[in-house]
């Protein structure tokens, strides 16, 4: 005899959702590549300086959890939204 294990059913991200994290993804894309680019920062340099704008961000965030959803929707998303 099996057991069947239900997990919690989550909330899917609607097409719109996506489209617009892939935006704001692509956003912080052109800004890394102008960072190098236009500015001449190295990988590193914008690596740490990324780095420390996001650990502000993440410092006034209270479900931290939350990240982690987001994070994995737009990795699920990306290849999808890619071809489009």
């Amino acid at each position: 005899m099996t057991k069947i294990i239900r997990f919690p059913v989550e909330k899917r991200s609607s097409a719109a959702e996506a489209i617009r994290w892939k935006a704001a993804s692509d956003t912080i894309d052109q800004a890394l590549i102008a960072g190098i680019e236009r500015h001449g920062l190295s990988p590193e340099e914008l690596s740490g300086l990324f780095a420390h704008r996001l650990g502000t961000l993440l410092r006034n965030i209270e479900d931290r959890s939350k990240i982690w959803d987001v994070c994995e929707k737009v990795l699920r998303k990306q290849a999808v939204l890619d071809e489009i």
